[in-house]
């Protein structure tokens, strides 16, 4: 009598874990909601999980990501904390799987389910991200993006190296363009761009980006040097210019005075390269032969240079102008 109580409190205890290990897996639910389903190129999916499950993995239907060949070693996305977010690379239509999954204590069983959509990714990419003069001596130099979508390109006339300065032409530098796509198509004032041409930036550039969705968006780029001067002298002696090879937007004159000069109300004599080219002291302009100026300490001219063509666009200089006595 004893041995078939045992029996039976055995099967009994079996059929409790056995029935304890079903309840505990419960029944997965695969839903998610999505931000869109059109995106372009770059633009991030954002997919929140609704459902239910131990865990969630997202196939997000590119290559290597496609949940009808995860046989044959692609792979998906594990969600965490029921966010995931993607973006596409490549145009296309793609079939998003999500696989709800749950399982018992030691994974002895798993139940999934699944459900899906698609997305449509155009790539409608025309932002030009960044645009650079490639060709500046040992330098890359960089354009400055206004609204309208016009650029500013500012050069140094000449740049140091070693001892010498050596001068830097308007008329062919290399452009490069920093675009997210790369099926997207640039032209130079109506020409393919060519990333080893060197282009004539003297005058306004006309840029058109076309994207491989065919949608069209002009710039337009201006390019002037940092504005410095031409001569300065001071009582008839030429100034001497040194620059720096790390800011193009500062220079320092020296000029050698014999011994006894009165530096305290010097007028300046100098030239500009540009009409438009304004000089400051400060807030106050200055003027060739006409201001007097304090030499006692170093004196910081605010060069200002506009483009003839946009009174927008302008670049700033500073010069630090040092007198001493021989």
């Amino acid at each position: 009598m004893k041995t078939i109580i045992k029996v039976c409190l055995s099967v009994c205890i079996s059929l409790l874990f056995v029935s304890c290990d079903e309840e505990s897996i419960s029944t997965p639910v695969a839903s998610v909601t999505v931000n869109q389903q059109e995106f372009s190129i770059n633009e991030t999916m954002v997919i929140h999980f609704t459902g239910v499950a131990d865990q969630v993995s997202i196939y997000t239907g590119d290559n290597m990501h496609k949940y009808d060949l995860r046989t044959e070693s692609n792979t998906g996305f594990v969600v965490n904390k029921g966010l995931f977010t993607y973006s596409y690379s490549v145009s296309g239509q793609y079939k998003v799987v999500c696989v709800a999954s749950t399982y018992s204590d030691k994974a002895e069983e798993i139940r999934q389910d699944t459900c899906s959509f698609i997305v449509t990714v155009t790539d409608d990419v025309t932002e030009i991200d960044k645009l650079s003069c490639a060709q500046v001596l040992y330098d890359e130099v960089f354009a400055q993006k206004y609204p309208n979508d016009e650029w500013l390109m500012v050069l140094p006339r000449k740049v140091k190296y070693s001892t010498a300065a050596v001068a830097i032409p308007l008329t062919g530098q290399r452009l490069k363009f920093y675009i997210q796509s790369d099926s997207t198509k640039v032209l130079i004032n109506g020409n393919p761009y060519v990333s080893a041409t060197k282009y004539n930036l003297t005058n306004p550039v006309d840029i058109q980006v076309t994207s491989n969705y065919g949608t069209v968006r002009p710039y337009k780029l201006y390019t002037i040097y940092y504005p410095e001067f031409d001569t300065f002298k001071l009582n008839g002696v030429a100034g001497t210019v040194v620059r720096s090879e790390f800011d193009y937007s500062y220079f320092e004159i020296g000029v050698t005075l014999p011994t006894g000069t009165d530096v305290t109300n010097l007028v300046p004599e100098f030239s500009l390269f540009s009409p438009t080219d304004k000089v400051y002291i400060g807030d106050v302009e200055q003027i060739s032969g006409s201001s007097a100026v304090d030499f006692t300490q170093n004196v910081s001219y605010r060069m200002v240079s506009t483009s003839p063509d946009n009174p927008d666009m302008q670049a700033e200089s500073t010069i630090k102008v040092k007198v001493k006595n021989q």
